[in-house]
């Protein structure tokens, strides 16, 4: 599978005494969402990642989380933000954060109406803009 798409980010791989030889030496194309909640969560991997995929509410404070994306930057991790659709809260925050500290990655991190079946043009467009309202992490 590396061979066949040699650009390819391989995100959350299993590590098994079975899979360690083929998936170890791929460590700069792994990426991580789970179990990450900070520092010593990535620093416990098997493999020191290429890529780590932020959901911000999975780091409890606003501290763990800029202490992660500042051991990343100096760690030589890239970042991205992806996923989290289901959850209202969480979606916002990790777009907040995806266009504050790593806007140039490959971020998945679209408006709800983009995964919602029922939704209908207009779509938002980019880039988005916080309500005058806008509270903490709102769009």
């Amino acid at each position: 599978m590396f061979a066949a798409f040699p650009a390819a980010v391989v995100e959350d791989p299993a590590f098994a005494p079975a899979t360690s030889a083929l998936v170890g030496p791929q460590a700069d194309r792994l990426s991580f969402d789970y179990p990450i909640d900070g520092v010593e969560s990535l620093e416990s991997l098997p493999v020191e990642p290429g890529w780590c995929n932020v959901k911000p509410s999975r780091f409890g404070t606003l501290e763990s989380l800029f202490e992660t994306i500042a051991y990343c930057d100096r760690e030589g991790i890239e970042l991205y933000g992806g996923g989290q659709f289901e959850l209202a809260s969480g979606r916002t925050a990790i777009q907040t954060v995806a266009a504050l500290c790593y806007p140039d990655g490959p971020n998945d991190v679209a408006p709800r109406a983009f995964n919602d079946p029922d939704a209908e043009p207009p779509y938002p467009e980019s880039p988005l803009r916080p309500s005058r309202d806008a509270v903490g992490f709102e769009f």
